[in-house]
């Protein structure tokens, strides 16, 4: 089937949960709207369609919507589990300055002792491992990012095992990618948001 054809019709399965509609909770309906769903142009948007000129639709709006998360979250490390693609670094920096984004597909540990502010986590080699091990190191402060848990068997059972997890707060379902917090104050709850 045509990829734009495909695209149109999940966005349709989904309109019923545009923009935060249904959404009671204030916290989540400002982040669908203002983070997830934002359709403002930010500062950098153009500068960086010059300078990345050769990206895919969806991989453009997946880059925005990271660009969007760093400036929210404002964290000063991003751990980046996937193939190498310097495309993340150049927008999660726009978004923050501050934020530095380190790759640990190729590392020995990928996951160390540190503190994870931020973990994208791709359907690759090894990711489940990580996912283990991220979420004993999870706490009110942390967000994980799981790409493709909408046609990823992978990553399909890494999002489950999010949800399933009793330290998981607030979880949003976009299709192409999950987003997870582990704020323990905020009642559990997944969000299905049409992205």
């Amino acid at each position: 089937m045509n990829y734009k054809v495909q695209r149109y019709l999940h966005w349709l399965r989904r309109i019923k949960y545009c923009r935060g509609f249904g959404v009671q909770s204030p916290s989540a309906y400002r982040f669908i709207r203002y983070v997830i769903n934002e359709h403002y142009p930010y500062y950098a948007y153009d500068e960086l369609r010059k300078e990345l000129p050769r990206l895919d639709s969806l991989t453009r709006k997946r880059m925005e919507l990271y660009f969007r998360i760093s400036n929210y979250r404002q964290a000063s490390l991003w751990l980046d589990y996937s193939r190498r693609d310097d495309t993340i670094a150049t927008y999660v920096g726009r978004g923050c300055n501050a934020t530095r984004v380190r790759n640990i597909a190729d590392s020995q540990q990928p996951v160390s002792r540190d503190k994870i502010e931020v973990l994208r986590i791709c359907p690759i080699a090894g990711c489940e491992s990580v996912l283990a091990a991220a979420l004993k190191q999870a706490d009110d402060r942390t967000l994980f990012v799981i790409e493709d848990i909408g046609y990823n068997d992978t990553a399909k059972r890494m999002w489950q095992k999010l949800l399933e997890s009793d330290i998981t707060s607030v979880s949003y379902d976009l299709y192409y990618l999950g987003i997870a917090f582990f704020d323990r104050k905020r009642y559990k709850n997944n969000y299905i948001v049409n992205f």
